[in-house]
């Protein structure tokens, strides 16, 4: 296989990824906050499949994304020519929010396991999984502005794909940002709606980016000297 049918599976990986974390998102509606583990366990209950098919599929998200993120910074250190600019942050940034993704899922599997049998469950095993879920949505709404952010001036400085999605970027960078410093302080809706946002958008951007890979892949652009090398 040569090197432009191995960016086309990169590329592709990227937007699995992105079609998984957008499936999760919508497959699950909004829940109550952790505040109410009565109200929550009864909820996990009467949509234990949905909910547990939305952790199953952000689960996968997480997992397909590590290999976009391996596919990006085999990218940006051609473009970069071993200068190492952005491509070493890009590529811890993706594994850590990957990671970190797919063990805020842990307290939503736990819980939907739990409401198999009530006899196991109590409103404080209830609460303190809940808002383990809900607290992690701080960290993975920070990493996701690190790793938008990053990604973004790649592509805005002409590293990769075009300033436009850079710019994208940069926005899902600043919605992420607030929606992670707004978790670590507030409770409630709000905390939940933002995340979820945050999820979309994010999904839109990688989903936009692996398309025009797909479309035309970076090793094209290289060749007819459309990359800006980093030295």
């Amino acid at each position: 296989m040569n090197e432009r049918a191995w960016e086309r599976v990169g590329a592709a990986s990227g937007l699995a990824a992105a079609v998984l974390l957008l499936a999760s998102l919508f497959l699950n509606p909004s829940a109550p906050t952790g505040e109410e583990p009565v109200l929550t366990f009864f909820y996990v209950a009467a949509n234990r499949v949905t909910v547990s098919l939305a952790a199953l599929f952000g689960t996968l998200a997480a997992v397909v994304f590590l290999w976009f993120v391996g596919h990006l910074r085999h990218l940006l250190q051609r473009a970069e020519g071993g200068a190492e600019a952005f491509s070493p942050v890009v590529f811890a940034a993706g594994v850590v929010l990957s990671t970190t993704t797919m063990l805020s899922m842990l307290p939503v599997i736990a819980l939907a396991s739990m409401t198999r049998d009530v006899t196991t469950a109590s409103q404080s095993s209830v609460f303190v999984l809940s808002e383990l879920h809900r607290l992690s949505l701080g960290p993975v709404g920070l990493l996701v502005a690190l790793f938008a952010s990053t990604t973004g001036a790649a592509m805005v400085r002409r590293e990769l794909l075009a300033p436009w999605v850079g710019w994208f970027g940069f926005v899902v960078a600043l919605i992420g940002l607030i929606a992670g410093v707004t978790a670590f302080f507030l409770t409630g809706p709000f905390v939940m709606v933002a995340a979820a946002v945050t999820g979309v958008v994010f999904a839109v951007w990688i989903g936009d980016a692996a398309v025009l890979m797909l479309y035309r892949p970076e090793v094209d652009r290289v060749r007819t000297g459309g990359t800006a090398f980093a030295h």
